[in-house]
């Protein structure tokens, strides 16, 4: 009798273990080749006013980085950032084919605290390029006009159908902390 009752305790032990391993172990990055995007050669658009209300509001600002930087997200895309306070900035995505503006909400009013992240040199808020379609953002995003923002970290997103679809979180350090 004393057998099967420690088969059973041994086996339940052994999947603790494995199973807290598995917890331990850090998720990988989403790598930019996993989300592949070829490059538009043509000459851009100008900025459809008409497109969405910021891009009245925000119309010079985007211009200017649309002038500067070109297309530099997901193939035809340029994405442009703007300041909304102290740490926080909104983000446009402009399609160079047709120069439609969006507004992901996922991106509105996108914060990054003081000691969530310890940037690296030549490290930036958002890591994205021309050839890929996804995009690198750490901080954290705003949930509501309320000034409530979500969990800090390091956020991947991929842009799918004029659309942000997040793939993954990565938590950092002092995630507790709020502005």
């Amino acid at each position: 009798m004393r057998k099967f009752v420690r088969y059973p305790f041994a086996l339940a032990v052994l999947i603790l273990v494995f199973h807290s391993s598995f917890d331990a172990q850090t998720p990988k990055a989403p790598d930019f080749k996993q989300y592949p995007a070829d490059v538009y050669a043509g000459k851009p658009a100008p900025l459809n006013l008409r497109s969405h209300r910021m891009a009245r509001i925000y119309r010079t600002s985007i211009r200017e980085q649309l002038h500067e930087q070109g297309i530099n997200f997901a193939g035809h895309y340029t994405i442009a950032v703007m300041g909304c306070g102290t740490g926080c900035s909104i983000t446009a995505i402009v399609d160079a084919r047709n120069g439609k503006a969006y507004f992901p909400r996922e991106l509105d009013g996108w914060n990054v605290e003081p000691g969530v992240y310890d940037f690296a040199d030549n490290e930036d808020v958002r890591t994205f390029r021309a050839d890929s379609r996804l995009l690198k953002i750490i901080g954290a995003p705003r949930l509501s006009a309320g000034e409530r923002w979500g969990r800090g970290g390091i956020y991947y997103y991929a842009w799918n159908n004029n659309r942000l679809r997040q793939v993954q979180f990565l938590s950092t350090k002092s995630t507790n902390a709020r502005p």
